[in-house]
């Protein structure tokens, strides 16, 4: 028989319900999180999600869902509390049903804490048509190993898992203990992006998080101190607007301060700031906002260091289909901008005089057309697309300068599983002083060959060869490493976790053969 009454805690305000990641804690004599399907299973455990108690034999919660399932000896408490055998529940919208399985089975149909629970009928007003088709259906996590136990865990839905005393499973069947461990799967990018000065081979561990933070720790390979460590914290509202704050190395010498805001300010403007300070270098700022409007989008940038300060207003087309109808195949975009670069001290350099006096402040205008082309099918395998880029800029030093990019690339499917792209790329740049009636010619030529194997999650591997050259007539000419090669690869370890490695070599350039290693942990 179900013992129940009226939960008598009101509805939450709009305001309230609406908050933007709920939260929900779990304990249990063991919790399991399985991250390929985003699932907490607890035995012996109880659920609070701040409207209702519940506790049972088993509870499962599919975060991907937001709801579940609890099963064998289920309490639920408001003011007031129910039993039963079994209990099926959402989270957003805390209905559900409470279910007896005695001589004859007994339905309560559960409407968070502001109604009547209404005993083998639906809840007025409500009913089935805001119940699952079955309440009580269980995630399949099919043959998906855990990814950690704990003994509690606390779930910010749409946002992220963290557990407690967590031990991470490994490959070779070991577990990683540790204290607090924080799993995201948010879409939103403020939980993706990082601003720790780490490089490529930062190793991540995420520890806190509230509603709408989340607190880590990143491992990395530093010059000095060959292991840095460095802290960030990530404070996001949304697709909204997202604030990103890292130091890093702390065990260093010389550490940096790195802080982002990032902010859509409508649904056609955005803005971003960027400030970086670094010990015995000094404080950077940038700072950008843009606005959509007809076709095309207004661009502000500023920037600030040691003394040194610019700002340029850009105007940009989205690109446009090149022809009378929206189905053609060749497109462009044009751009023009205006700006300005003052610096402290100017010092002089070719093909000016040694002694010469320049200024201190450049205004600067240009602009810029670019056209490129949809893939030309050459045959259901193959594809050929190519682009042209043309920039004119202009300044008061006064100099002028023409550069235009030609780029082609070839992409052919040799399987389903591999895929090739060869592309080059020719870059010429002619800069001319009318002062000094004197002019420079530099040319960059540039070749890729890129491989990719993709087996999809189990394995895939990407190779990147990159051919470089520069010739120049300048007295100070550009020097650019002639060959360069990047391997990437994935792969999955156990069914719920897979490894990504990634490094650069370059063939002695500069007495330099391999780059840092790129190291990632995937579920």
């Amino acid at each position: 028989m179900l013992a129940a009454a009226c939960l008598a805690r009101p509805l939450p305000l709009r305001s309230e319900a609406a908050v933007l990641h709920p939260t929900v804690s779990v304990q249990g004599a063991v919790v399991t999180f399985y991250a390929g399907h985003l699932v907490l299973d607890a035995r012996a455990g109880s659920l609070s999600d701040g409207v209702l108690t519940v506790t049972a034999d088993r509870i499962i919660v599919d975060l991907r869902a937001n709801r579940y399932v609890a099963a064998g000896s289920v309490t639920v408490l408001g003011s007031r509390s129910a039993h039963g055998d079994a209990l099926g529940m959402d989270l957003l919208s805390h209905r559900g049903v409470l279910i007896s399985s005695g001589a004859a089975t007994q339905k309560l149909y559960l409407d968070g804490a502001s109604m009547p629970l209404a005993q083998n009928s639906e809840v007025p007003g409500r009913g089935a048509a805001a119940q699952p088709a079955d309440p009580l259906s269980l995630p399949d996590v099919g043959t998906e190993q855990p990814y950690a136990v704990a003994p509690s865990a606390v779930a910010h839905l749409g946002a992220d898992v963290r557990l407690r005393r967590v031990r991470v499973l490994v490959p070779g069947g070991q577990t990683v203990p540790l204290p607090s461990y924080v799993y995201t799967f948010s879409t939103d990018s403020g939980y993706v992006v990082s601003n720790v000065n780490a490089g490529a081979e930062d190793l991540p561990i995420y520890f806190g998080s509230t509603p709408n933070s989340i607190q880590g720790a990143h491992f990395f390979y530093n010059p000095l101190v060959k292991l840095g460590i460095g802290f960030d914290d990530h404070i996001v509202f949304g697709q909204r607007a997202y604030d990103l704050i890292s130091l890093s190395p702390v065990n260093g010498p010389t550490k940096t301060f790195n802080v982002t805001w990032q902010q859509h300010i409508n649904d056609h403007a955005s803005q971003t700031f960027f400030s970086s300070t670094t010990t015995g270098i000094g404080t950077s700022d940038n700072y950008d906002v843009r606005d959509s409007i007809h076709r095309s989008f207004l661009e502000l940038t500023a920037s600030q260091f040691r003394g040194n300060h610019g700002s340029t207003l850009a105007w940009q087309s989205y690109d446009q289909p090149l022809g009378a109808t929206a189905s053609s195949s060749v497109y462009f975009h044009l751009r023009s901008e205006y700006g300005y670069q003052h610096v402290p001290e100017e010092f002089s350099f070719a093909p000016f005089a040694f002694d010469a006096v320049l200024p201190r402040t450049v205004f600067h205008k240009a602009v810029e057309g670019y056209i490129a082309s949809q893939p030309w099918r050459l045959n259901p395998s193959t594809s050929l697309g190519p682009s042209i880029d043309v920039r004119a800029e202009t300044d008061t030093l006064p100099h002028r300068q023409t550069s235009e990019t030609y780029i082609v690339t070839l992409q052919h499917r040799w399987t389903r599983d591999i895929l090739t792209t060869v592309s080059a790329s020719e870059t010429p740049i002619l800069d001319r002083y009318p002062s000094v009636a004197t002019g420079y010619r530099t040319h960059f030529s540039e070749q890729t060959v890129q491989v990719y194997y993709d087996r999809g999650d189990a394995f895939s591997l990407f190779l990147t060869g990159v051919h470089s050259a520069a010739r120049s007539d300048n007295p100070s000419p550009p020097a650019v490493p002639p060959w360069t090669l990047l391997a990437d690869v994935r792969f999955r370890v156990t069914p719920s976790l897979s490894l990504d490695l990634s490094r650069s070599y370059f063939f002695g350039y500069n007495g330099r053969r391999f780059g840092s290693f790129g190291f990632q942990i995937l579920p």
